[in-house]
């Protein structure tokens, strides 16, 4: 895992860009304000989101508000899929860098990789820990 991110970084709105890229992904009134490093990472979990299959995800909401963040979504999949896409956003949390209390190691972010990898959320609240 790495330190959390400078909070001197630029946030920039990146919504416009994703309604292209991703277009019926991206929510009516979504808004997506990340830095220049949040922001592949959270393309890289979408597409591995849409991979999942055809459950109707919409991302309604992704802002870093330094300090606390905002992050929404729907989806209408099986439930199986819920879970998994439910999995990978928890997991776009914490590679995100957000700080709060409602993620799984607050102050620190998840390497990416690891967990669009498959690292699941439970390995972590197990103290199974993959990056060492």
């Amino acid at each position: 895992m790495k330190l959390l991110r400078a909070a001197n970084d630029t946030l920039i709105d990146y919504t416009t860009t994703l309604q292209f890229l991703c277009g019926d992904m991206i929510g009516e009134g979504c808004q997506v304000i990340l830095d220049e490093r949040q922001y592949p990472v959270l393309l890289a979990f979408l597409e591995r989101i849409g991979q999942i299959g055809d459950i109707n995800f919409r991302l309604e909401m992704c802002v870093d508000h330094r300090p606390g963040y905002s992050v929404s979504w729907d989806n209408d999949g099986s439930e199986e899929q819920d879970v998994e896409a439910d999995r990978l956003m928890g997991e776009l949390v914490q590679s995100l860098g957000f700080d709060a209390g409602s993620i799984m190691t607050p102050g620190r972010i998840a390497d990416p990789a690891g967990a669009l990898n498959g690292v699941h959320w439970l390995h972590a609240q197990a103290g199974t820990k993959d990056d060492k």
